[in-house]
Order: structure tokens, then sequence, then C-alpha cells
């Protein structure tokens, strides 16, 4: 039984509505610059509009941040983190990898997550305690049973094992002695719905912020990874916080050990 003061199947259902906005809404609108210079769209302002309507009715009184309305309400309440579209410029291009993130925070800690990957028609979520879950079809179609999560973990790491990085974290570290081939999909999200369902080793990150990372967290860490600083301070989700100067690692306990030591700041 869930602990959370609302059904996780209704905000996955939430999640699930908005996939579909943001599937209507694809190729149809214009990016325009932000003064990060990053791309937001239409479908951005709306599909977070779309959210915060349909959150707040579902849990009256927690406050939210979102990437393009920044936040609203108590920052010490339970607060959804929302980013509407992570991979805003996947999303642009025609990139198949991009995500609806909605993530729930409280008291340093992420405690539900919902991850939608629209393109590949696939809805990934966590609450803390109860496992990390695919559902596959759950966008356009029948769904079958969700599949249990679990990440890989190993003593030792091979080329052919894969790490998610981002460009600034990739630059910002001295790889030397990690055999393991690096690759960039576009979306921090996408990096971490990725580890949680085995397919990386490790997911790097730096100069992120809590809507990027919220709801992968908490389905990584329920996949039975950990979230840890480069120097090896454990992830607290702080909703107010600058952007992570940082390289943030989110890896299985064992190739977490394997990769602290090894991996070093430029």
């Amino acid at each position: 039984m869930s602990s959370l003061p609302f059904d996780p199947a209704h905000a996955v259902e939430t999640v699930r509505q908005a996939s579909e906005l943001a599937l209507q809404l694809r190729g149809r609108v214009a990016p325009d610059i932000k003064p990060d210079n990053t791309l937001v769209t239409a479908a951005d302002r709306e599909i977070e509009a779309f959210l915060q309507e349909k959150l707040a009715q579902l849990a009256p009184g927690f406050s939210f941040l979102g990437e393009e309305t920044g936040l609203t309400g108590d920052a010490d309440a339970p607060c959804w983190i929302i980013d509407p579209i992570d991979g805003t410029t996947n999303f642009v291009r025609g990139i198949p990898l991009w995500c609806i993130s909605v993530g729930l925070v409280h008291r340093g800690a992420a405690i539900f997550g919902v991850l939608a990957v629209p393109p590949q028609n696939e809805i990934l979520w966590a609450e803390r305690g109860g496992g990390a879950w695919l559902q596959t079809n759950a966008i356009v179609g029948e769904m079958p049973a969700p599949q249990r999560l679990r990440a890989f973990d190993s003593d030792s790491l091979m080329q052919e094992d894969l790490i998610a990085c981002n460009t600034t974290a990739q630059n910002a570290v001295n790889w030397d002695g990690v055999p393991c081939r690096a690759r960039n999909l576009g979306s921090l999200a996408y990096h971490l719905a990725a580890m949680a369902r085995g397919s990386l080793a490790a997911a790097l990150s730096r100069q992120h912020k809590l809507y990027d990372i919220a709801a992968g967290i908490c389905l990584c860490e329920e996949a039975g990874c950990i979230a840890r600083y480069l120097d090896g301070r454990e992830w607290l989700a702080e909703v107010v916080a600058p952007k992570e100067p940082m390289p943030l690692l989110v890896a299985p306990p064992k190739i977490m050990a394997t990769l602290l030591d090894k991996l070093k700041l430029a």
C-alpha cells in the first residue's frame, strides 16, 4: 500500500495524458531561445501548465518547481519537480530521445517519480520503498503487465560498458583508467531511465538542475543505484539550489566504488 497522500496510479495517468499531448504537438511548434541559449517551445509551456493543473488537483498544498515557471509555493513542503520536455533539442530536431519528467521531493529525498518516453511508448515510475517499474506500450495501445526494473552491478568494468554523461560532465573529469564508452543521448532524464533499466553502467551529470534528475534518481534508487557527488558526498534534493558544479554520479554500489576511485576531476 502506498504511503503517499494520493493514488500513484493517478499521477502516472496524468503523465500519460501529458505524453499524448506532447506527441500531438511534436513537429508543430517552433523553438525560441531562452536567455541561457537553450531551446524552449510552446509544447514545453503547455505541458508544464497541464501537469501543474492536474497535479494540484491530485495533491492540494504541494508546491511546484517547473523548468519554465520556477518555484510556486513553499520550498519546504512536498514539491513536484517538473521538466515538461527534458531533451527539447532532441524534440525539436526529430531525435526520438526525450522525456516528460515528474518527480516529487520532500526533506531532501526523491520520494516518487514518473518518466515518460513518448517516442518509445514507455512510462517508468517509482515510489520510495516500492520498487521501480516499466510499462511498455503505455501511451498508445493496450498495456501489458508492468516490468520491475533492476540496474546491473559488477566488480569490474569493460570497454563495452556504457557511461552516459552530458557534455559539461564529460569534459570535467579525467577518464584515465576507466575503460567504458561514454555516451551523451541529449536528455539527462533519459540517461537515468536507461540506468534504471540496466542499460548503463553509470550516469554522470554536471551543471544540472533538480528538474533534470529528480524523477530519474527516484527510479534509479529503487532499481538498486545510489547517487553521489564525485567528491563522495551523498546527493540531496534541494528545491532552492543553483546548477550543480560538482559532477554527480549515479550507479549501483560496486560500480560506484570503482568509479569514485578512478574518476578524477580534470
